[in-house]
Formats: structure tokens, sequence, C-alpha cells
């Protein structure tokens, strides 16, 4: 079986830097952080265990990448600002959490006007465990007689955001009966719903349990 061949390491050190997911996580952490870390709120904020971030950070400390001061537990890190990638990075890392907030932009305008309860996302990009082929679930809590409509016309909005973002939104609209028939079934997906979903406009979802009058986000 054929073997890669080895590539320059100084004509390609971006290759070293962000090669490997736990420099890459780390160094997410690091720039968005912007000054000094321990290494156990690296791990933290990574969601790495801690070996991983060891590892990562004597790795990326020998690349010149990261800088660190201090001895033993007082050991602290950060971004090398004298670094030349540095300010490159930075301005990546930036420029990913700014495509997340225009995502989370771009369903609440597609939302806008609409009456509905409670609009909010869940699911594996709620818990931070998506991959590159998850959906973006999105829920919606609207009157039984306008949710089929309301559904289909944020999926309508949503087509040119998500094809330039480049996202998978997956709109399930829920009315105030669906809600009430699944509390009281104490049904496995809507309690993993009520557990995760993070609301985006109006009232969180639960609240609609009970409900009786009109809702508008």
């Amino acid at each position: 079986m054929a073997r890669s061949s080895r590539e320059s390491a100084i004509r390609y050190p971006i290759t070293a830097i962000l090669g490997v997911d736990s420099n890459t996580r780390v160094l997410r952490v690091l720039s968005l952080h912007g000054g000094m870390l321990a290494s156990n709120e690296i791990v933290r904020k990574s969601r790495l265990v801690p070996e991983s971030v060891r590892k990562a950070l004597i790795d990326l400390v020998s690349l010149g990448i990261v800088s660190s001061s201090g001895a033993g537990r007082s050991r602290v890190y950060c971004l090398n600002a004298d670094h030349y990638f540095s300010s490159a990075l930075s301005n990546l890392f930036k420029a990913e959490s700014d495509r997340f907030t225009a995502i989370l932009e771009a369903v609440r305008q597609s939302a806008a006007g609409e009456p509905f309860f409670s609009l909010f996302y869940y699911g594996s990009v709620a818990r931070g465990e998506d991959r590159r082929d998850s959906d973006l679930d999105i829920g919606i809590v609207a009157q039984a007689d306008e949710l089929a409509s309301i559904v289909e016309r944020i999926r309508e909005e949503l087509r040119d955001a998500s094809q330039r973002f480049g996202f998978l939104p997956n709109v399930v609209g829920l009315d105030f009966a669906d809600i009430e028939r699944l509390d009281k079934d104490s049904d496995p997906w809507w309690k993993s719903v009520i557990s995760e979903a993070i609301v985006l406009s109006g009232k969180r979802p639960e609240d609609a349990i009970g409900f009786n009058g009109e809702g508008r986000g």
C-alpha cells in the first residue's frame, strides 16, 4: 500500500498547528478568550479530557503559537500574539464564531412577524455534539390553525441562509394540543427537548403547557 509523502514543515506549518483536533480546540479557546488561561479552564471550555489538553499544549508551545508563564499548578497559557499566524488564526476563529451567530440570527429573522409562542433550537447542536451531517433542529410552537403555514414560511425563509452558511435546518412545528399530549404521555423525545432547548425568541416550549391565550414572538 502506498504511503503518503512527508511534507515540508517550514513551508506548511499550519498542518502541524491545526492538524490535530485537540490542537485546534485548544487554540480556539485561547483565541476567543483573548488572555491567559490555566489548563483546567482550557479543559472545561474545550470539552477535551485533561490528557488531550496537556499533549496539545506541549505541542503548541513547542511550535511557538502558544506562550506559557508560571510553573506547576500556577502555569497559564495564551495565544502568542507575536507569532506570525496569531492574527490570522484569531480572525479565522472569530469568523467561525460570527458564522454561528449569523445562523441563529437567520433563524430568528425567518420567524419575524409570525404569531408563534416559542422559537427554539434543540438536539445535537444545542448539546454541542453535532457532526458535519447533523441537522439544526428548530422548534416552533404556535396555534394549530396557523402552524403548518408558519413552518412552511420559515423553511422557505431559511433556504438562502442554509446554502450561504452551510447548515441543514430541520423545522418541527408543535401546537398546544401536541404539547399537552406529549407532556401527559411523558414522551421521551419531549423530555429531551425541554431539557436541552435553547430559546431564540418567545417563551420556553414547556411554558405552553396549560396555555390558553394567544402567543406571539
